[in-house]
């Protein structure tokens, strides 16, 4: 059925806000991904209440919500249409957005339909309902969420994701089935709903952010990891153009102590290029082992995230970088070999300012989709000052706290 209401302009120009709805909104500071419902309240039951859990404190969350006693449906405004200014506002300036919406689906059937434009998040969601125990599927064109239009991809990186979810897959996370506002209110959820939103959030927590208060001093954020060959790929990126002396984000590979390692290290130079080396710290001796001669043309912005890939196979190391939203090139940008360190270690990243960066401190590193690209898995099981530890557990690896880590 057509929408009523040509755009969220057009629906506020006939509907009274605290009557026929309500814009709620959380701020979060320094957070990089939203979560937001569109549809929620009685427009689409359900979906709100999911978004509002899985932002809680970690993300920016925004939600339209129907109100009326009945006949919420006639406040829907298909996604592409979306105006309002402070969910604009939100998503516009957040690099990842999740949005929760509901659609009918086949009766009895409890499935999430993923869409959007950011393939890679959704397929990591997708990923984690799975091995949750939910049905996902690939989203029907008329609500897969992949025009650029939709609010959902109107974020810094022009892509987000779309998580429909089925009457019945609402239906299972409130007592009895019950998706009527007083149930909704009232709090009670069901452990299907914990389990949905926890599930999403495996997705998310892989990402995580280092404050740096002081230059020269090192932040290491590592999980173990069994084997000496690894296939690291992170993106990352800081808040301020460097001054004075660049900042140095690195990936870490055969990890045993700080001064034994492997790095790829992606440099913010002042003149915003970006260079990309490989090196190895042995015995607390940080050498050069190769420069990468090519690295695109790419320029440093603050906030704009590079991915950086580290690969390890017996004495070969290779590392290649590329701009967050760009494919990924097909030839490694440097590849070198050296046989120092051999055995299996931790794998992570390391944040630090040259000595002699002059920015106005503190400088944040933002790290995210921080993963291992063998089969082996991991999730963090606690971390302590920016030192994240694991253990395997068949999922993504996951770094460090999605906070800032103040050290």
């Amino acid at each position: 059925m057509p929408d009523l209401y040509s755009s969220y302009t057009d629906l506020a120009g006939h509907e009274i806000e605290g009557v026929a709805y309500e814009r709620r909104s959380v701020p979060v500071a320094s957070a990089t991904w939203c979560s937001i419902a569109i549809h929620g309240g009685g427009i689409e039951a359900g979906s709100g209440e999911m978004a509002r859990y899985v932002a809680a404190g970690r993300m920016q969350h925004y939600e339209f919500a129907g109100i009326l006693p009945s006949g919420n449906s006639r406040l829907h405004v298909t996604s592409t249409h979306f105006d309002e200014p402070i969910c604009q506002g939100i998503v516009f300036n957040s690099r990842r957005c999740l949005s929760f919406h509901g659609y009918t689906g086949v009766a009895g059937v409890p499935e999430t339909s993923l869409g959007g434009l950011d393939t890679d998040t959704a397929a990591r969601i997708g990923d984690a309902l799975t091995r949750a125990g939910f049905r996902v599927v690939t989203a029907a064109q008329e609500i897969n969420g992949n025009d650029p239009a939709n609010i959902a991809n109107r974020t810094l990186l022009g892509a987000g994701v779309q998580l429909e979810m089925s009457n019945a897959l609402r239906a299972s996370f409130f007592p009895g089935g019950d998706l009527s506002r007083a149930m909704r209110d009232s709090g009670q959820r069901t452990p299907a709903f914990y389990a949905y939103a926890n599930a999403v959030l495996s997705a998310y927590n892989n990402q995580g952010m280092v404050s740096q208060g002081s230059i020269n001093v090192s932040r290491w954020t590592t999980v173990s990891w069994s084997s000496a060959d690894v296939d690291v790929v992170c993106a990352m990126g800081t808040d301020k153009l460097a001054t004075g002396g660049p900042h140095f984000l690195h990936l870490v590979g055969r990890y045993q102590d700080a001064s034994n390692n492997y790095l790829a290290r992606l440099a913010c130079n002042t003149d915003q290029t970006i260079t990309l080396t490989l090196r190895k710290r042995v015995s607390g001796t940080e050498t050069l082992l190769a420069t990468a001669s090519n690295t695109g043309g790419l320029v440093h912005a603050p906030g704009r995230m590079f991915w950086v890939r580290l690969q390890i196979t017996g004495s070969t190391l290779r590392a290649r970088v590329w701009q967050d939203g760009a494919a990924e090139p097909p030839d490694w940008a440097v590849i070198v070999t050296d046989s120092s360190l051999t055995a299996a270690g931790a794998i992570g990243t390391r944040s630090i300012l040259s000595t002699a960066n002059t920015n106005t401190l503190p400088v944040t590193a933002s790290y995210d989709g921080f993963q291992q690209l063998t089969p082996q898995r991991m999730t963090v099981t606690r971390s302590v000052n920016g030192i994240a530890k694991a253990h395997a557990a068949g999922a993504p690896v996951q770094l460090a706290q999605p906070a800032i880590v103040a050290l």
